[in-house]
């Protein structure tokens, strides 16, 4: 038999992984307990990834002086994949302390505890407690110390962690998050690596983590003004969706857990002075909502709010996923007090629906030429006349659409989902019936019908959104709907 442990280490992986010690795999594992851990680790690598079918069990029980049911799990179970940070101090005391990563993988359900590592038993036996469970686990390197104990517990109890989420910090029975040591070092590491690590100093205890990683629903706030970030603050105060999960408020638990920092849920617009603005705001909108989708999993409740331009509103309701529950939040004086009245679509392709009866529009269709102009007059400013006047200039004997109620600018905010549900049945029975070139939308109404119109009216059209210039007393086209449209079928994770 080969003296395996004289060769040199890469030499011997080198060999191994090659293929070219398959048949004296069996002499490798008899030697397991004269091998460095990071030959055991690679060994058992190696088992798992190429010798799965052909090993025979018995073989690593009685090498590992484990169960075969054990051994059959280590072989054979889907394990769970870790990483720790490791400080090794340089001989020069004057050299700055280098830290590296150590792989390491576990397999939960087993008999007993089993690692190649026997010294940190005393902390394992811990993690067991805790957990409620054995599980053999297996490092490429050796060490001292406890802190690979919280990213141990994490990978064996929670199914789903950020793949740039790494974790440092001891643990005891009742799963308190404690203290170690090289802290700022193994931050800085993290950091240069392009990993976001969680330590004793952010999370005091287990179960916060896990409430975070495992959670299935989230309220989260979403605001868009042209004034400044103390109007979104002030619009987290207000919202009706949870506000505090764990240890921390929502947002500063979603940016620790998972890298999305405040400006993710805001966008300030400033003053839309040119197509470009617009299109800048709405590329922002979209790329920020892929952000949130992609990064939290689960069901997401969006808690919408929006102080600007109608014409703006209608265009991220046409950006907005029709599959997403929102909240759209209203802000009006009603009975002398200002505030946000929410308005609730926990199904949002309920507005997609084709309406029989009209219960509160009273829509009038003039059917001349194949571009369709489509007016939301909902409001007290009535612009009709205005925007015949205006289209007539580039427009050939359009038809015309104007959808309005009986209220007028006094219409009630319960009935606002009720409107825009008709509005957009109303628009695609019209779309239905007739044939039109290029579809052109005026607004004069509240900016949470305008979102929610545009939401079920969609994307798959050509024509232009137009948006009233108060200050020149005209209107002026601000986005297209081949825009939208590439925005919503283009890449937006650059």
């Amino acid at each position: 038999m080969f003296r395996f442990e004289a060769f040199e280490e890469p030499h011997l992986l080198e060999f191994l992984w090659q293929g070219l010690l398959d048949e004296y795999i069996e002499d490798l594992l008899k030697r397991w307990e004269v091998f460095s851990p990071k030959i055991q680790f690679e060994l058992i690598c190696y088992v798992r990834e190429r010798l799965k079918e052909s090993l025979n069990p018995k073989v690593l029980a009685k090498a590992l002086k484990i169960k075969i049911f054990d051994a059959e799990k280590i072989i054979a179970d889907k394990d769970k994949n870790f990483e720790i940070f490791l400080v090794e101090s340089e001989e020069d005391e004057n050299k700055a302390l280098s830290v590296k990563t150590c792989k390491a993988f576990a397999i939960p359900e087993t008999s007993k505890i089993i690692t190649n590592l026997p010294h940190i038993r005393k902390h394992l036996l811990t993690i067991k407690k805790f957990l409620g469970k054995s599980f053999a686990v297996f490092f490429e390197d050796s060490f001292i110390g406890k802190s690979f104990m919280l990213p141990l517990a994490v990978a064996l109890d929670i199914e789903k962690i950020p793949e740039d989420l790494r974790f440092t910090g001891g643990l005891n029975t009742k799963g308190d998050i404690l203290e170690v040591d090289y802290i700022r070092e193994k931050l800085e590491y993290a950091k240069k690596q392009g990993f976001r690590l969680i330590t004793p100093f952010q999370v005091k205890n287990f179960s916060t983590i896990k409430t975070y990683l495992e959670k299935e629903k989230w309220d989260i706030p979403f605001y868009i003004t042209n004034a400044g970030r103390d109007e979104f603050l002030t619009f987290l105060e207000t919202y009706k969706g949870e506000k505090t999960i764990a240890e921390f408020e929502v947002l500063k638990g979603i940016e620790l857990f998972y890298g999305l920092s405040e400006g993710n849920f805001f966008i300030i617009t400033g003053q839309l002075t040119s197509k470009k603005n617009w299109e800048r705001v709405c590329k922002s909108f979209y790329k920020r909502l892929y952000q949130i989708k992609n990064r939290l999993p689960g069901i997401k409740t969006y808690h919408l709010g929006m102080r600007g331009a109608v014409a703006l509103g209608f265009a991220l309701g046409v950006l907005f996923s029709h599959f997403d529950p929102f909240v759209f939040y209203h802000y009006q004086t009603v009975e002398g007090i200002a505030k946000y009245h929410p308005i609730y679509v926990e199904e949002p392709r309920f507005l997609k629906e084709r309406q029989k009866e009209y219960k509160y529009l009273n829509p009038k269709f003039e059917k001349q030429g194949e571009d369709l102009v489509i007016v939301l007059n909902f409001s007290h400013h009535e612009p009709t006349a205005d925007v015949k006047k205006y289209v007539a200039s580039f427009l050939k004997d359009p038809s015309f659409l104007i959808l309005e109620t009986e209220f007028k600018g006094n219409l009630p905010i319960e009935n606002f989902l009720e409107v825009a549900k008709e509005s957009a049945s109303f628009i695609q029975n019209i779309r239905e019936e007739y044939s039109f070139n290029s579809y052109h939308f005026f607004f004069s109404c509240p900016v949470a019908i305008a979102f929610m119109v545009g939401l079920a009216f969609g994307h798959y059209v050509d024509g232009f959104i137009y948006n009233y210039q108060k200050e020149k007393t005209l209107y002026q086209p601000v986005l297209d709907f081949k825009f939208l449209r590439k925005i919503r079928e283009g890449d937006v994770r650059n």
